[in-house]
């Protein structure tokens, strides 16, 4: 069908260009700037050091990315599973792991570059058109960030969301308030 033809002339296009040797991945990926969060972000209550981290919180379209590092994963009762032939998949589960600093040799730059992520990406079972996405799954310093939006964070992970002035960004994942209660 008239599908098969577009993927079968964009799969042509992009072979030439690969052969030409023009393209490398990085520049045919499409390119966004991010920005460190102006305001506090604290998860499971630790207030997160953007300045000095890694892999720091990024806000996008004025949206808050969280990176999904495995022990940023863990922390918020996620689960990261990769494969060739199924991409990506983020599952919410039961189990809370300790907060990880990763420490940067430098301060972070306040605004920045991140590509739209590609490949298959699914949460919670349900396959996302990451292209179509208002607030795409993003690629910053090789790790996956994820949309802290009220769809993701509330809907699919069950979480406490709130925003304010005086408190910034405050995140509260249902997992780590049960471990509390035990």
């Amino acid at each position: 069908g008239d599908k098969m033809k577009r993927k079968l002339f964009s799969t042509i296009v992009l072979s030439a260009l690969l052969a030409l040797g023009s393209a490398n991945t990085a520049d045919a990926a499409q390119t966004v700037q991010v920005t460190l969060p102006g305001f506090d972000v604290t998860l499971n209550g630790q207030i997160i050091n953007n300045e000095n981290r890694q892999y720091p919180l990024i806000v996008y379209r004025d949206i808050t990315y969280v990176p999904m590092t495995y022990y940023d994963c863990r922390f918020l009762g996620l689960e990261t599973v990769w494969s060739q032939e199924d991409g990506l998949a983020i599952i919410k589960n039961n189990m809370t792991g300790a907060y990880h600093d990763y420490v940067a040799a430098k301060p972070n730059r306040k605004q920045d570059v991140a590509q739209i992520a590609s490949g298959k990406i699914a949460v919670n079972g349900v396959t996302l058109d990451n292209k179509q996405e208002a607030y795409p799954l993003l690629l910053f310093r090789d790790v996956t960030y994820f949309p802290l939006t009220w769809r993701f964070a509330v809907d699919a992970f069950g979480w406490e969301y709130q925003f304010s002035h005086e408190n910034g960004l405050v995140i509260q994942s249902d997992n780590i308030i049960a471990d509390l209660i035990v």
